[in-house]
């Protein structure tokens, strides 16, 4: 059964020809009111249905447990000239053997232009239904991550082009759940290797925090064309509610939004910029929902 399912009007029965009679024009009017009123049934079992599907099994028999820890790993920071260029090659990880990839960096007076891409990375499906993107980040000498962006896919390789105002830094890739996590998963597929010009740092990353032990998604339905944003939102909230974030104010902020969002859509028939928006803000407090009902059984590593 498809997780998502948002029922919208064509186009079509949202003009009405001017020139009709008036008996056709009330015929119309009639059978606009009857299919808006199955179009609206059919919206509000699907809400029933994003409330309250799991989208997921344990494989044992018990709730399912997150058990996140922070793991310290190594990364290699570039250093680069003051001025000019200079480009580094990006080495796939255990999890993705046969990616590669680079990242041109161009030092500007204020900022760095970074222009990575990836080659022989699957879709981040493929590690997990609930990983849908690969974001990128810059990791100081100090330790401190920053992310750089998400990247996209162009044709059979994965592209970002973005800025920093930070000059010297390690450069991961790493699978992630949606755009908006704030700390970078033990997941990682790309990592600039060590050698040459680079120097050792020290990094925490999140394992098992997106999952429980044991637990499987089922893939969320993107055949239906819907936005990433409202993908993401959903993705998000689910991962969330697993995590036993619904008593916390930040989750009731997000589900509002979410509610928000899908009786929007319905309202107007499309999924407007404004719309999209709220979804993308949606899917950050469904993320600090999740954060927060995880903290106390985050544990250290090194």
């Amino acid at each position: 059964m498809p997780e998502l399912r948002i029922a919208l009007e064509p186009a079509s029965l949202m003009a009405t020809n001017s020139a009709e009679a008036p008996a056709i024009a009330n015929q119309s009017s009639v059978r606009h009111i009857i299919a808006g009123a199955f179009l609206l049934s059919l919206f509000w079992a699907s809400v029933c249905v994003l409330q309250a599907q799991q989208s997921g099994s344990a494989t044992v028999e018990q709730k399912p447990k997150f058990q996140p820890q922070l793991v310290t790993k190594t990364v290699s920071v570039i250093n680069p000239p003051a001025r000019g260029s200079v480009t580094t090659t990006l080495k796939g990880a255990e999890l993705a053997p046969n990616a590669s990839g680079q990242a041109k960096l161009k030092m500007g007076e204020m900022e760095v232009t970074i222009e990575a891409q990836a080659n022989g990375l699957p879709a981040p499906g493929s590690f997990g239904a609930q990983y849908d993107d690969y974001v990128v980040w810059a990791i100081t000498p100090a330790g401190k991550v920053l992310k750089l962006g998400v990247m996209e896919a162009k044709g059979n390789r994965f592209e970002l082009k973005t800025k920093s105002a930070v000059r010297s830094f390690a450069i991961v890739v790493t699978v992630e759940p949606y755009q908006q996590v704030t700390r970078p998963a033990d997941m990682i597929v790309l990592e600039a290797p060590a050698g040459g010009q680079t120097v050792a740092a020290s990094c925490e990353f999140l394992k098992g925090g997106y999952a429980p032990v044991g637990y499987v998604f089922q893939p969320i339905d993107t055949g239906a064309g819907y936005p990433p944003q409202v993908l993401q939102m959903y993705n998000a909230r689910r991962i969330a509610m697993l995590a036993g974030a619904e008593g916390n104010d930040y989750f009731q902020v997000a589900d509002e939004s979410f509610n928000s969002v899908l009786s929007s859509a319905q309202r107007q028939k499309k999924f407007t910029d404004a719309i999209l928006k709220q979804a993308t803000s949606a899917t950050k407090y469904f993320e600090a929902a999740r954060a927060k009902a995880l903290q106390h059984l985050v544990q250290s590593t090194s």
